[in-house]
């Protein structure tokens, strides 16, 4: 039998896979309650526990405003507007995004993530359309593969650059990685991946 281990880690990357997940269209993550063990309850728990780390706090946050950092870096705004003018038509609109008092780091960052928040959203419901069904016939099993399909050849590159875009305006605070072992003293689950499928599971 393999050995019990919390081996995974949290990055931006995670977090915002988490927070599509876990958040309506507006940003707001519902019925909050860090003494829930069941299995939605770990999730939001272990969220909870990332983003304490990364000193923000579930509890209290004002959506958008509070998910993106203080800070944003040149580097990050610049990939940011590189992304930006690769999917606009025009010489005009690439050049007043490359104007530098186009995106006000300290105000405009929280209305942008929410517009591509709120989009993404929609692609995620596309992407996990299929999430909740068990069985159905052939039929529509044939149905099933045929959209999925059509999703992972040509709407999943849009949701991996908007997942991209979302990453560079949550800014500087997201830059460490930590373990999931580093997460316990934050309040995370002592509960593997594993444990946690095999509770889904039970649920069903």
């Amino acid at each position: 039998m393999a050995e019990r281990k919390l081996n995974g880690i949290w990055n931006v990357e995670r977090i915002l896979k988490e927070y599509l997940s876990l958040a309506d269209n507006s940003g707001h993550i519902r019925n909050i309650d860090l003494s829930d063990d069941s299995p939605h309850g770990i999730k939001v728990r272990r969220f909870a526990a990332a983003m304490k780390a990364y000193g923000k706090d579930i509890k209290n946050y004002n959506e958008f405003e509070d998910i993106v950092s203080n800070f944003c870096s040149p580097e990050k705004m610049n990939e940011f507007r590189r992304l930006l003018k690769e999917n606009l038509d025009g010489d005009f609109k690439k050049e007043r995004v490359d104007n530098s008092r186009f995106i006000r780091v300290n105000w405009d960052i929280p209305y942008l993530f929410e517009a591509l928040f709120e989009y993404r959203k929609r692609l995620y419901e596309v992407e996990h359309a299929w999430s909740g069904l068990l069985e159905c016939p052939m039929s529509v099993a044939m149905v099933v593969q045929a959209t999925s399909s059509l999703y992972q050849k040509h709407i999943k590159a849009v949701s991996d650059v908007i997942d991209r875009m979302l990453v560079l305006l949550m800014g500087d605070d997201y830059d460490k990685t930590f373990t999931e072992e580093e997460l316990l003293p934050f309040g995370y689950p002592d509960v593997t991946d594993y444990e946690l499928q095999e509770m889904i599971y039970d649920n069903f």
